[in-house]
């Protein structure tokens, strides 16, 4: 088997020629990522990984029999860099590298012979201890990450032909019965987190995070000139998200994501005095200020790093005794309010900016059932039986 490259649509292609098993000349051609302009040797040197990769194709074989499953899963990385955005990249990486690879390369599975049993022990190694740090397992939330992963792993190998069907279909995740339960609060339980946080730096942020339901990728993309504090709106159009890397990107998670928000008079104050602020700081560091265009920034202009906030806001839980919970279990919160205030399952939805309406059902539905518990506790403290 032999490659070369050519120029298709603007980027190079692999052309791999070979003789099948009857001896007749055919070719397979693979697109890589590389624009044409400046990176015709780049391409080349994809070229030997290819010719490993397709090497079954000269045997007439077209199941994957001489594939290891760790090098298609290598090489469908490969494939998908530049074609997702930089922050999904980042993921599939860690997914990949730090979880599938890892578990699958001792094992030394053809690409063929994966079968659903494997994938069902992955899903269970990663649920009792797949953690990297080694103190304990994945959440089901996790692992329908990874499970996300292998399936587009072997569609691809389906599509290309080198397994006649796709082993991580159908199998299910791990229950997840107690662990990582999202939490509702309500109005009161709100109103006494945002105590807390009076005349902390993270005071805004998080009013905002609760008030308007933002994901942190949002509420730390917020910048500036997304701000109109004469109408009391901010838009949601820049976010920032840390999968090993942090990007910084002119996109939000879904298109249903973006828009526009109102803000209530008091938020709008709130963020007029940061404003102003910062303004201060910028005057205080002079030379050294770091300038950048986003809301929540260090004094020093210094950018926060979500990391960084999320265990900043859990500190400060836990500092005053209250319950541990994520940051964006104040998303969650948001719907949990509105839903106590009357709000149908079409009203959460539009609020929180759900892409599609099962999203919504699903918080619905744990909402509904978190607030019969609280109902049914709260009545047997007003009814009780005279002795």
């Amino acid at each position: 088997m032999t490659g070369s490259v050519h120029i298709k649509n603007k980027t190079w292609s692999v052309k791999l020629s070979y003789k099948d098993a009857t001896g007749k000349w055919k070719s397979k051609w693979v697109a890589t990522q590389h624009p044409s302009k400046g990176n015709k040797k780049k391409a080349e040197a994809e070229i030997p990984a290819l010719i490993k990769q397709y090497k079954y194709l000269e045997n007439g074989e077209s199941d994957g029999s001489t594939v290891l499953f760790v090098d298609s899963a290598k090489q469908w990385l490969k494939y998908k860099q530049g074609k997702v955005r930089a922050s999904t990249y980042e993921g599939f990486k860690i997914y990949v590298n730090k979880h599938i690879i890892p578990y699958f390369e001792p094992l030394k599975l053809s690409l063929d012979s994966v079968t659903p049993k494997h994938i069902k022990d992955y899903y269970e190694n990663k649920f009792r201890n797949g953690r990297t740090d080694g103190k304990g397992g994945l959440t089901s939330q996790s692992i329908r990450k990874h499970s996300m992963v292998l399936k587009q792993i072997f569609n691809d190998a389906l599509i290309a032909e080198q397994v006649k069907r796709n082993p991580a279909a159908g199998v299910p995740l791990p229950k997840q019965e107690q662990r990582d339960i999202a939490v509702y609060l309500t109005a009161d339980e709100a109103n006494k987190l945002l105590s807390v946080f009076s005349g902390h730096k993270f005071q805004v942020l998080v009013y905002l995070t609760l008030y308007c339901g933002l994901r942190r990728s949002e509420v730390l993309g917020l910048r500036w000139q997304s701000v109109d504090l004469d109408k009391g709106a901010i838009t949601i159009d820049h976010t920032v998200v840390q999968n090993g890397t942090i990007s910084r990107e002119n996109l939000t998670k879904s298109e249903a994501s973006a828009g526009t928000l109102k803000i209530s008079s008091e938020l709008r104050d709130l963020l007029t005095a940061l404003k102003k602020q910062q303004d201060a700081n910028r005057e205080t560091f002079g030379d050294t200020y770091i300038e950048s265009d986003y809301v929540f920034v260090f004094q020093d202009g210094k950018l926060y790093r979500p990391d960084y906030v999320t265990r900043e806001f859990q500190k400060v839980l836990r500092k005053n005794g209250l319950p541990p919970m994520r940051l964006h279990d104040l998303r969650h919160s948001a719907a949990s309010i509105i839903y106590d205030m009357g709000g149908d399952i079409k009203a959460v939805q539009e609020y929180m900016r759900h892409a599609d309406i099962e999203t919504t059902g699903n918080i619905y539905t744990r909402i509904t059932a978190q607030r019969k518990q609280i109902y049914a506790d709260g009545l047997s403290k007003v009814l009780t039986l005279k002795k």
